[in-house]
C-alpha cells in the first residue's frame, strides 16, 4: 500500500530533494555493487576472449578433421612431392606414407565404364515420329517399333536397374523418367541425345561389370536393347585399369586409386593395343610444404603467447571503476569510451589460471622428446624475457630447412610421436607421466590446451580450467561458470541493498510527513491563540 507524501506545504522545504540528498550517499553502496558486478561481467567477456583465442588454435593445429593443418599428424608435416615424365597420359601425388623413389609405371589398359546404347527406333519416319523429351511414356511406347512398354491397370510399371527399383507412369515425360533413373541410386547415367536420337546407359562408375535389369515393363527391349535373359546384363560390360609398377602387374576398377602413399590418375583412354610406353613418377620431400608449415604454426603459436602474455601484464588502473548511469550522463561519448578503456584495462593481470596455462605450453613445447629437443631442429625460444617463450628460428630458418633435408622423418616424430594412452582428463598421475614420456611435442601440446578448454567433464564433474572460469557460448557452461556464479551473488546484493533503500526512503518521507503534519498543527493553534488575543 503506497503512502501518502506530503511535501513541504507547512515548513517550506524541498522535502524531496532534502531526502534525495539524504538517499544520494545511501546509494552509494549500490553503486559500489554495480561496479563489482561490471568488472565481473568485464572479466568474463576477456576470459571468454581468451578461450575462443586458445580454441581457435587448438582447433587449426590439434583436429583430425584438419589433416592438412593437424600438427599431432604425420600426414600435416612430412608432405611429398610426385611428378610424372608425362602428366598428359598419368599423373601421380604423393602423401606421408610414400617412399622417396622413382617408378615406372606403365598403362597397359585404362579402365572404362559398362555402356548400353541404341537408336530410337520409331514406326514411322515422318517429321512427328521422332522423340521428344517432353513427350509422356505413352506417347513414347507408341512411337517406338521395337515393342511397347507394358503398364498396369494404374497406368505404371516398375522395373530395376543395378537392384535398385523404379516406378514410372505413362503421364511421366521421358524427361522425368530419365532422371528417376538418374536419381534412383543405380549408379547409372540415362540419357537421350535429340540430335543423333539415340538412348544411352552409362555407369557412373569404372571396373569390370555390366549394367543389369529385369527389364521391368519391357523398358529396355522396346527401347531396342537387348537384355541377357540369364544374367539380365545390358550393352557393354565396363573393364578394370591394368598396369605394372616397376615390372609388377596389378589391376583397380578406377583410373585413379592409391598404392602405398603415391595416387596414380590415369587421364587417357588407352587399349592394350596401343602397347603404351612407360611414365616415370618420381617421389621426393617437399621440404618447403614442411618448412612452411612449421613456420605457421610457430607464428600462430607465438600469436597466442603474445595474446596471453599481454592480458597478464596489461596495466590495472584503479582509479577507473565503471560507471554509473548518472556519470555517463554527465560525460560525453568520447569521454566514456575513454574511461571504460582505461577501467577495463589489466582485469587479468597476473590471472593465476592464464598464468598456469602459459607456464605449461611453454613447457610442453620446450621439453625434450626422448634424446631430440627443438634447438636440434634449428628452434628456440626468444632471449628477450619480456616475450615470454616466443619460439623463433635460428638463422633466420636456414637450420631447419637444413634438419628437414638431412632428416624429415626426425622433424616429423619430433612433433607427431604418439603414447598408446589416449588423452583423458581422468588419466592418473603415473598415466599423465607415461603419456607426456611417449608423446611428441604436439600431443604434449594438445593435452595442455584440452586441460584448460575442453567442454567435457571429468569425473568430478569439471570442465576444462578456463570453461569452468568464464565458459563459452552455446555450451552449458554459457551460464554455469565462477564468473556468472559471481555476477548472480552480486545482483542478489543489488536487489538486497534496493530493498533496504526502499524501506530507508519511505521511513524519511513518514518522519518529514509527521513533521509537516506538526507543523501545520502548531500553526493552526498560533492563528487561533493570535484570533482569540485580537478579541480581548
Amino acid at each position: 500500500m503506497s503512502m501518502m507524501r506530503i511535501g513541504g506545504i507547512a515548513s517550506g522545504f524541498d522535502t524531496e530533494q532534502i531526502i534525495r540528498d539524504m538517499m544520494r550517499v545511501e546509494r552509494m553502496k549500490v553503486d559500489r555493487t554495480f561496479q563489482q558486478g561490471q568488472t565481473l561481467q568485464w572479466q568474463k567477456e576477456q576470459y571468454r576472449e581468451m578461450t575462443n583465442k586458445v580454441r581457435s588454435f587448438r582447433d587449426t593445429y590439434f583436429d583430425i578433421l584438419r589433416p592438412e593443418t593437424n600438427m599431432a599428424s604425420a600426414a600435416s608435416l612430412k608432405k611429398m612431392n610426385a611428378s610424372s615424365s608425362d602428366s598428359a597420359k598419368v599423373s601421380a601425388s604423393a602423401n606421408a606414407d610414400a617412399a622417396v623413389g622413382s617408378y615406372e609405371f606403365q598403362v597397359i589398359q585404362s579402365a572404362t565404364a559398362a555402356t548400353a546404347t541404341a537408336p530410337a527406333a520409331t514406326k514411322d519416319s515422318g517429321d512427328g515420329a521422332r522423340l521428344n523429351l517432353g513427350d509422356t511414356m505413352e506417347t513414347v511406347s507408341g512411337k517406338l517399333a521395337n515393342g511397347d512398354f507394358e503398364f498396369d491397370e494404374n497406368g505404371n510399371f516398375s522395373l530395376s536397374i543395378n537392384d535398385k527399383q523404379i516406378t514410372i507412369n505413362k503421364n511421366d515425360t521421358l524427361r522425368t523418367a530419365l532422371s528417376k533413373i538418374n536419381s534412383s541410386g543405380a549408379g547409372v547415367q540415362a540419357s537421350y541425345s535429340t540430335f543423333s536420337d539415340t538412348f544411352t546407359f552409362t555407369s557412373q562408375a569404372t571396373g569390370d561389370k555390366y549394367i543389369t535389369t529385369d527389364d521391368g515393363g519391357n523398358f529396355f527391349s522396346a527401347l531396342g536393347i537387348d537384355v541377357d535373359a540369364e544374367t539380365g546384363n545390358i550393352g557393354q560390360s565396363g573393364r578394370d585399369a591394368v598396369f605394372t609398377i616397376n615390372g609388377f602387374e596389378g589391376t583397380r576398377s578406377a583410373n585413379t586409386f592409391t598404392i602405398d602413399g603415391i595416387t596414380y590418375s590415369i587421364n587417357q583412354k588407352i587399349d592394350e593395343a596401343d602397347n603404351a610406353d612407360p611414365v616415370q613418377i618420381n617421389v621426393a620431400v617437399d621440404s618447403d610444404a614442411i618448412y612452411n608449415t612449421i613456420e605457421t604454426f610457430i607464428e600462430d603459436y607465438n600469436k597466442l603467447i603474445d595474446d596471453i602474455s599481454s592480458k597478464l601484464r596489461e596495466e590495472r588502473f584503479r582509479g577507473y571503476p565503471p560507471l554509473t548511469d548518472e556519470q555517463k550522463e554527465a560525460m560525453s561519448d568520447r569521454e566514456i569510451e575513454k574511461w571504460e578503456e582505461m577501467a577495463q584495462s589489466g582485469l587479468l593481470r597476473g590471472d593465476s589460471a592464464l598464468e598456469g596455462m602459459l607456464r605449461d605450453m611453454r613447457s610442453a613445447i620446450y621439453s625434450a622428446v626422448g634424446s631430440d629437443h627443438l634447438t636440434a631442429m634449428g628452434i628456440e625460444t626468444s632471449r628477450n624475457y619480456l616475450d615470454n617463450g616466443k619460439l623463433v628460428l635460428r638463422n633466420g630458418g636456414a637450420d631447419l630447412r637444413a634438419a628437414i633435408t638431412e632428416n624429415p622423418d626426425r622433424v616429423v616424430d619430433l612433433f607427431t610421436r604418439s603414447s598408446e594412452i589416449s588423452y583423458s582428463p581422468n588419466l592418473s598421475p603415473e598415466e599423465r607421466t607415461q603419456r607426456y614420456n611417449e608423446s611428441g611435442l604436439a600431443h604434449r601440446l594438445s593435452d595442455v590446451l584440452q586441460d584448460n578448454i575442453r567442454t567435457s567433464r571429468n569425473s568430478s564433474g569439471r570442465k576444462g580450467t578456463l570453461i569452468e572460469r568464464a565458459g563459452i557460448e552455446g555450451d552449458s557452461s554459457e551460464f554455469s561458470n565462477f564468473y556468472d556464479r559471481q555476477i548472480r551473488q552480486v545482483n542478489e546484493r543489488i536487489d538486497q541493498i534496493n530493498t533496504r533503500l526502499q524501506r530507508k526512503e519511505e521511513q524519511l518521507w513518514r518522519q518529514f510527513t509527521a513533521m509537516e503534519k506538526s507543523l501545520e498543527q502548531l500553526y493552526s493553534q498560533g492563528d487561533w491563540l493570535t484570533q482569540q488575543l485580537q478579541q480581548l
